[in-house]
């Protein structure tokens, strides 16, 4: 099967599941580019006890499905969805996973 990084896209994520008696929520919004600066970005400011599980949910997702992203392309994180209540470090982590999944499965359907 041939590889497909994702292109110059734009994908969204909102997690929310039910765990116990509450809820986990986050939201993520990223951007794929090849032709601005390498590595991970924030357009907008994560609230700082989230910045490194995001940071390490996207490095993971990207490890699982594009291993062969190109060390010259960069992802952006443009849109930060927080609830007030429901998130936490480990459901930005999971949306930044979930976000990779999703620009994966794009990738599979061109």
């Amino acid at each position: 099967m041939p590889y497909f990084a994702p292109g110059e896209i734009e994908v969204y994520c909102y997690f929310r599941q039910h765990i116990g008696t509450r809820m986990e929520a986050a939201g993520l919004r990223v951007q794929f580019h090849y032709n601005v600066a390498p590595g991970i970005h924030f357009r907008v400011a994560p609230p700082e006890e989230y910045r490194s599980a995001i940071i390490m949910g996207i490095e993971d997702g990207m490890a699982a499905r594009f291993p062969e992203f190109p060390k010259t392309g960069s992802i952006w994180i443009v849109e930060i969805t927080e609830h007030d209540v429901d998130s936490s470090p480990r459901a930005f982590y999971r949306a930044a996973r979930t976000v990779i999944d999703q620009a994966y499965s794009l990738s599979q359907s061109a």
